[in-house]
């Protein structure tokens, strides 16, 4: 179980950057005006959904056991790598 909290820990701190992004990405959407924010809500919100899920993900592995460690990790590694996906095309749209 000592190799699980370094993957945890590192991953804890991936998804603190991208939770970061989302949420700059939310004060510049609402800098540029409501008509702006509410044509971007739809995105925050997903983006909002793909932070919720791989973060539960993450609890999950860090409670898992041996046995369900790696289906467990391939969970949270999709989960994080639509999220790294959805804020990067949202930011893309400023």
């Amino acid at each position: 179980m000592e190799g699980k909290e370094p993957f945890g820990t590192n991953l804890e701190e991936q998804l603190a950057k991208w939770k970061a992004k989302i949420d700059a990405s939310k004060a510049e959407a609402e800098k540029k005006g409501p008509a702006f924010f509410d044509r971007y809500a739809a995105d925050l919100e997903k983006m909002l959904g793909k932070y919720e899920t791989a973060r539960y993900r993450l609890t999950l592995l860090r409670k898992g056991g041996a046995d369900a460690l790696h289906d467990l990790r391939e969970g949270f590694e999709g989960a994080f790598t639509e999220l790294k996906a959805a804020v990067s095309k949202a930011l893309d749209k400023f």
